[in-house]
């Protein structure tokens, strides 16, 4: 995102299947206020059955993860932000809050898709923390996507919250809801930066335009006894941290009402329920955080 955007915005066009069984386009010359829509605003408008997108050429990057020794949890979230700050659209980082037995843990997971010698060279105030492991290594973007994410499928609930800052009323909650949290629980944090905040809102459905963090939160189970207490505490620390709160992202909400989809598309939802009453005025595609025609 930081370097070429959000997906959304390489979008060059999509063949849809509408609700009364249209075969459409949807591009710039096309369709336009479909292409505008589908864009962020979700399953809302029509089931896509190809995409064209602008390609860009990565082959290697500097890609891995460092994970800190447990606690220190204020102090590695204020270095994360001041990383993330000072860092050039090549440079995109997420951070990773792990509660455990042993306490809480901190990852941060880094890629960067310029010269792997300035990639090195921008990592130095972060490994100056002295992370109990460093697999920072020059890989193949493929083998980097393959290993990302190395969480099996599990039963879980998650919600979301974008913070203009993680300030330090931010960490506070934070550090606190991790310090006593149930096992396999977590708090995800992403940043926007870059090429995706050098977008107009207005230019399409995906709100998330400025400058901020993305707090994915998320409670796991295996046994379905853990259920109450992850969803128990992911809601408490949504509630907390939800003052400071300038929207949601979508696509990581485990539940749907229609306060939360309007959060998540805040100034473009009228636009967006205008477009709805055209292409699916029954509101057939509703199984989805739910753009509702009537309004």
């Amino acid at each position: 995102m930081p370097k070429y955007g959000a997906p959304c915005d390489n979008l060059i066009s999509a063949q849809l299947v509408t609700v009364d069984g249209r075969q459409v386009e949807a591009s710039q010359d096309s369709n336009p206020d479909l292409f505008w829509a589908i864009r962020g605003g979700g399953g809302n408008f029509g089931v896509a059955t190809a995409l064209e997108y602008r390609l860009y050429p990565v082959t290697d990057v500097l890609a891995g993860t460092l994970t800190f020794q447990v606690g220190r949890i204020p102090e590695l979230l204020q270095a994360f932000v001041k990383f993330v700050a000072a860092a050039p659209d090549e440079m995109h980082a997420v951070g990773q809050v792990l509660p455990s037995k042993q306490g809480t843990r901190f990852h941060m997971f880094v890629c960067h898709c310029g010269d792997s010698r300035q990639g090195n060279d921008l990592l130095k105030p972060l490994r100056a923390l002295k992370p109990q492991e460093d697999n920072v290594h020059v890989a193949s973007y493929l083998e980097t996507q393959r290993t990302i994410n190395p969480y099996t499928p599990v039963a879980h609930f998650q919600t979301d919250l974008v913070l203009a800052e993680l300030s330090g009323t931010a960490i506070t909650a934070i550090t606190s809801a991790t310090g006593n949290a149930p096992p396999n629980t977590r708090v995800f944090i992403v940043p926007i930066s870059g090429a995706v905040t050098r977008v107009r809102v207005s230019e399409t459905a995906y709100p998330l335009r400025f400058p901020g963090f993305e707090l994915d939160i998320m409670g796991r189970w295996s046994d379905p006894s853990e259920k109450a207490g992850a969803v128990q505490w992911v809601k408490a620390l949504r509630d907390k941290l939800q003052p400071l709160a300038h929207g949601v992202y979508a696509n990581q909400l485990g539940e749907t009402n229609d306060e939360l989809v309007r959060a998540a598309y805040g100034p473009n939802y009228a636009r967006l329920v205008e477009i709805k009453k055209k292409y699916d005025p029954r509101n057939v595609l509703r199984l989805n955080q739910n753009i509702n025609p009537s309004g």
